[in-house]
């Protein structure tokens, strides 16, 4: 097709589409809904994914964690087997590092929940509900490298063995228990006990809404002093230099079962696991909810075709005198039918451009109202734009088909 023809038949369909600017909104209205969909969730999702895998990254390289449950297994609806799991301790955290050559650094977590009364920091007339409370060795920042120290130091090997009542708080409780001063050496009280305050965790901001300055963190043994209920432990454990993860993990496994008694061919009663079994984990549940939006946008992109097809097949009615007028003085089946389907695209490209605008408009929106990261991905706007297109394409090729057949004489008969 010459390129003036084309441009003649462009201008026909888009001066067509203009002078029903209201029918061609509602028309497309489907397609924008579906686009917007796509793009808002994709930035949403690949946000979420980066940010995730960023904080994995972070916990450091070369990190094993055992936990008596494996990831992502439905604790709130547990087997037999799984109620019968024995909690892990601090005696097997020592243990791994005792026994476990590839290892270099262990350190047992337990953390304190409670809701009702609910856990309560003091300083002075100050007050913080429900902080992380935490307990952990004194190679804790050895291991978990996102965490820093800003002020003063971090607890000792000394200070964890004699039980020392020291703690490290995170910026959040700094700002709302020292808002004007220095809390290194101020005694706080944490459930009516008092504690001293010899260091402080650097800043790190929210992650996924979530705030990670509320921590309060005690050496491990001073926390079973407090909470002397709370055994239940996750460890984290450093593999060594030299030493792959995979003997490092064999090494945890081969340990952990002899001491938990778990007799040869039977499961393990516990997990060990890598960051990437972690980050693998979550991707699959944001490809889970990913695949569901994705099925909610073809809804609407299938709506706004099926609109599409409508509209061209009343506009192939209304302009039949036009379509046989033209043939008459010369022009082509092909002429009418890819005028028709490019109105057709036009119109879901279009829909198209303004679900592309509003999709990252509102993935701003999400990223500055709930503070989840979002992350706009060129790919999902290219490929927005070819499934717009492509839905006017596919919808389009009857009614431009059904223009092409019309015969001249009884076109211009046409009422």
């Amino acid at each position: 097709m010459k390129t003036g023809l084309f441009v003649d038949i462009l201008m026909m369909a888009v001066d067509s589409i203009r002078s029903n600017k209201m029918r061609t909104f509602l028309t497309v209205l489907g397609v924008v809904i579906g686009v917007l969909t796509i793009v808002a969730m994709v930035a949403v999702i690949e946000g979420i994914n980066g940010s995730f895998a960023k904080e994995i990254e972070s916990m450091g390289a070369n990190v094993l964690f055992v936990s008596k449950y494996e990831p992502g297994i439905n604790v709130g609806r547990p087997s037999e087997e799984i109620r019968r799991r024995k909690k892990l301790t601090v005696a097997d955290a020592e243990a791994i590092a005792a026994n476990c050559e590839s290892i270099s650094a262990v350190t047992p977590e337990l953390q304190f929940f409670r809701f009702l009364p609910p856990v309560k920091v003091k300083y002075l007339g100050r007050e913080v509900e429900n902080p992380q409370v935490y307990g952990d060795n004194h190679l804790y920042l050895q291991i978990y490298e996102s965490y820093s120290i800003d002020q003063g130091r971090f607890f000792t090997e000394a200070e964890n063995r004699s039980r020392a009542e020291v703690c490290v708080i995170g910026a959040e409780l700094v700002d709302a228990l020292f808002p004007n001063g220095n809390p290194i050496g101020k005694e706080v009280q944490l459930d009516g006990r008092t504690m001293t305050v010899i260091g402080t965790f650097a800043r790190l901001g929210k992650f996924m809404g979530e705030a990670r300055d509320n921590y309060f963190m005690m050496p491990s043994e001073t926390f079973q002093k407090f909470y002397p209920g709370e055994r239940n432990v996750f460890i984290m454990a450093k593999v060594r230099p030299g030493f792959t993860m995979e003997r490092a993990k064999d090494e945890i496994v081969n340990l952990m079962r002899v001491r938990r008694k778990v007799r040869p061919g039977q499961p393990n009663d516990f997990a060990v696991f890598t960051q990437e079994t972690i980050q693998g984990l979550f991707s699959k549940l944001t490809g889970a909810a990913f695949i569901v939006m994705l099925v909610i946008s073809s809804i609407g992109l299938l709506v706004g075709g099926i609109g599409v097809m409508n509209i061209m097949l009343v506009s192939v009615k209304e302009r039949t005198r036009e379509i046989g007028l033209r043939k008459a003085i010369g022009a082509k089946g092909r002429e009418i039918r890819n005028q028709f389907l490019y109105e057709s695209m036009i119109l879901t490209l279009g829909g198209g451009i303004i679900g592309i605008v509003l999709g990252v408009a509102i993935s701003f929106l999400i990223r500055i109202a709930s503070g989840l990261p979002t992350q706009v991905n060129p790919l999902s706007i290219v490929i927005a734009l070819g499934v717009s297109t492509g839905v006017g394409l596919f919808f389009g090729i009857y009614p431009a088909a059904q223009a092409a057949k019309l015969q001249p004489v009884e076109s211009l008969r046409y009422e």
